[in-house]
């Protein structure tokens, strides 16, 4: 395996890759396939990057274990932010939240900060409710 192409875009792969832990089976699998393809049209495999970067070892630019660290999210306020836009949008609670995303929301708009998984997830809904939104204006 060689150096990763310039191409690849670290964050996007990262939004894609925290999408994994979804606690929504088809959202998980759904990113896991989109990840596989995206590295796999750079001609990288995902057990290859994962040893490499835990173990530390090789080039390709792969840094220690330690960068693999959960980052807090930036302000304790941008989760709060985004959790009351969504929070507040009728047609999105109502045609796509379920009770238990609704409970998950207000339990992490508690939360003083969001690991990168939660804070992903919170982006994913506020995309789709933006696609939502935009679906209902065209028509």
């Amino acid at each position: 395996m060689g150096n990763i192409s310039p191409m690849i875009n670290a964050a996007q792969l990262g939004k894609i890759a925290a999408r994994i832990e979804s606690i929504h089976d088809g959202e998980a699998l759904a990113a896991a396939r989109m990840l596989v393809k995206r590295l796999g049209g750079h001609g990288l495999r995902l057990p290859d990057i994962i040893e490499r970067g835990v173990s530390g070892g090789g080039t390709g630019g792969f840094v220690g274990a330690s960068a693999f660290q959960p980052r807090q999210s930036p302000s304790r306020f941008t989760h709060r932010t985004k959790i009351d836009a969504l929070l507040s949008d009728v047609h999105f609670l109502g045609e796509y939240l379920t009770r238990r995303s609704v409970s998950r929301l207000q339990s992490l708009y508690r939360a003083d900060h969001l690991d990168p998984a939660n804070m992903s997830w919170v982006d994913g809904l506020l995309e789709k409710a933006r696609e939502m939104r935009e679906g209902r204006t065209r028509k």
